[in-house]
């Protein structure tokens, strides 16, 4: 294990990779500036010493193509109000032991999932220090599967956009941090791996096509069949979520994708289908989130203050089955169920023997970028002008 140093280049980027990195894991001192970045590409590292310049600074740590980076840092001539950006890529993590850092130098913590593609993991251990910070950290961009683990965590309560994780002492709720998330996403809390994973879920009226013929999805039940790619399969658990967009603060991270009928082919789907933002469709042979197919014609995201409901449905694997005619995912369950404590809020029931799965248990690929995301998008826009749409005019207003 190698002590390396870093100095990072202001307004620069600094990478850390196989090259300047052993097999094992290395520990790091990083010589901050007013403003820099260090990748940690691929490979395993310790963060052990942060020195400032005794200026404010905003430093952003990325962790990408499966890099893991523990920071347990002492800090050495850092000013208040320094800020940290932690980019977490695909089949990465990020972990921050807050037992040596300075409570006074976290409140301008940002955690950002926008290129994990529903596989990032970030950790926090307190440590003995509770993240009760007068400004929480900003968690941007998730997707269904994305992950935050707080050690020791036995609960989670959410107010507003800000969740906060528990322990139990003497029987009563301790927070030990709180986040705050993009405004109405769902998740599920799993208190034996202290984890919350990110989810995705059907609109409230959406049919599901099963054995008996089409049911409302807020009709199923546990037990009951539904038709999949591979055969029958029975429910093992359905979730429920209330939103009302005038009480969150950024509603279109939530607001209904809007699947127009006909939108991927001839009655497909065979009525207008509404999901949530990250539900994925399987097109391309792959899971693509609904969000990422927007068009401005045939899938739109629709503006609404109305509340509304979403439902998740779970099989025994992750599955594609037919909502409206199209074929689209059930739920996969990365990290575990959740229930609020607070009345009113949110609460799933109880789901016994229930397996914790893996990245392997996608039943297909999800794609968020690249080739197979624009074959998708190419072939809805052909089906948008065989309906009679210009969407190219349409995008480009």
């Amino acid at each position: 294990m190698a002590l390396i140093g870093i100095n990072l280049v202001n307004n620069g980027t600094t990478t850390i990779n196989s090259s300047n990195a052993g097999t094992s894991t290395d520990t790091i001192q990083l010589n901050l500036v007013s403003n820099g970045t260090v990748v940690v590409d691929g490979v395993n590292v310790n963060i052990s010493n942060l020195v400032g310049t005794g200026a404010v600074s905003s430093t952003t740590i990325d962790a990408i193509n499966g890099a893991n980076v523990t920071i347990n840092a002492s800090l050495a001539n850092i000013a208040a109000g320094s800020t940290y950006t932690y980019g977490i890529g695909a089949g990465s993590s990020i972990t921050v032991d807050a037992s040596t850092l300075n409570i006074g130098l976290l409140n301008g913590v940002t955690v950002d999932f926008a290129s994990a593609n529903g596989t990032g993991l970030f950790v926090y251990n307190p440590g003995g220090v509770n993240l009760n910070l007068s400004t929480p950290p900003n968690v941007l961009n998730v997707q269904n599967g994305d992950r935050i683990e707080v050690a020791g965590a036995t609960s989670v309560s959410q107010v507003g956009n800000t969740v906060t994780f528990n322990e139990t002492v003497l029987g009563l709720p301790v927070a030990l941090g709180s986040y705050t998330i993009p405004a109405g996403v769902t998740y599920s809390f799993d208190a034996g791996t202290n984890t919350l994973t990110f989810t995705s879920c059907f609109l409230r009226g959406t049919l599901i096509h099963t054995p008996q013929g089409d049911i409302q999805v807020e009709d199923l039940r546990v037990g009951d069949l539904v038709v999949t790619h591979n055969g029958v399969a029975e429910i093992r658990w359905v979730g429920r979520r209330r939103i009302d967009p005038k009480a969150i603060d950024k509603p279109r991270d939530t607001l209904p994708v809007k699947i127009q009928a006909g939108a991927i082919a001839e009655n497909v789907p065979s009525r207008d289908l509404y999901v949530s933002p990250d539900h994925c469709m399987f097109l391309e042979e792959s899971l693509i989130p609904a969000k990422f197919l927007i068009n401005g014609t045939t899938i739109t995201q629709e503006a609404t203050l109305a509340p509304f409901e979403y439902y998740h449905i779970e099989l025994e694997q992750h599955s594609i089955i037919l909502a409206e005619g199209a074929q689209t995912e059930t739920y996969l369950d990365l990290g575990g169920r959740m229930s609020f404590l607070e009345p009113g809020v949110l609460r799933f029931g109880a789901f016994p023997n229930a397996a914790t799965r893996t990245w392997n248990d996608w039943c297909y690929p999800p794609v968020y970028a690249g080739k197979v995301l624009e074959q998708a998008r190419v072939s809805l826009e052909k089906r948008a002008e065989e309906m009679g749409y210009l969407v190219r005019e349409a995008a480009a207003s």
